[in-house]
């Protein structure tokens, strides 16, 4: 019996674990900070949003696309496979949308995820076993 209850232990605090990391998952846009940002210059991200002939990528498209990836992205944290510098692909499959980020963890329970650009493009390529997320 106690198995059991050892089993259900683990399988509570993991479920604690995910849900306070879903929690304190945070998205920004600039990535600016790495590059020396100057005041009033845009992001690499800003300048991709605007670079497709009359196809503007809202913020709106962004966020929308990464919150549907938040349960897959949390998931890859737990098991080990997105950690702190790690840099991976949202790939939304209706849109073309393409969005490689960077994780950062801030402590084990928070983490940023810094849009590094992003693309309309049907056949955008990724690094060779980076992790891909559609949605």
């Amino acid at each position: 019996m106690s198995l059991l209850r050892e089993t259900i232990l683990k399988h509570l605090l993991l479920e604690k674990k995910i849900a306070a990391i879903r929690a304190n998952l945070t998205v920004v846009f600039n990535l600016g900070y790495k590059r020396g940002e100057v005041q009033g210059i845009k992001s690499h991200a800003e300048h991709r949003k605007n670079r497709h002939e009359g196809d503007l990528i809202r913020d709106y498209d962004i966020l929308k696309a990464v919150e549907k990836a938040k349960d897959d992205i949390v998931q890859y944290i737990v098991i080990g496979e997105l950690y702190n510098g790690v840099e991976f692909v949202i790939k939304e499959s209706s849109t073309l949308l393409n969005i490689p980020v960077i994780l950062e963890e801030v402590n084990p329970y928070e983490f940023n995820i810094f849009i590094k650009t992003v693309m309309k493009k049907l056949d955008f390529t990724v690094g060779m076993g980076q992790i891909v997320i559609w949605v």
